[in-house]
């Protein structure tokens, strides 16, 4: 007889996912730790604050807008072109 088919038919189904759980909530466990232990894995950015924030967007969606040259009509464009060839 194959070991691990009596293992399986000895284990309650419900065991299973019990397991599955077990093992991956170790793996998030080690993960935490690393992060919050190991120089490596720490996160030395700290965060903006909310008046940071907001005026890093208003200087971005504020932007200075550059003075547009005036608008000639057709009959002055002819004109500045001329006095520029003489």
């Amino acid at each position: 007889m194959n070991p691990t088919v009596v293992l399986a038919d000895n284990l309650p189904a419900i065991l299973i996912p019990v397991f599955l759980v077990l093992f991956f909530g170790v793996i998030v466990v080690v993960v935490i730790l690393l992060k919050k232990h190991v120089k490596i894995f720490k996160n030395d950015e700290k965060p903006k604050s909310d008046k940071e924030i907001a005026a890093e967007e208003l200087d971005r969606l504020l932007e200075p807008v550059e003075e547009l040259e005036p608008v000639k009509e057709e009959g002055e464009e002819n004109k500045d072109a001329d006095d520029k060839q003489a």
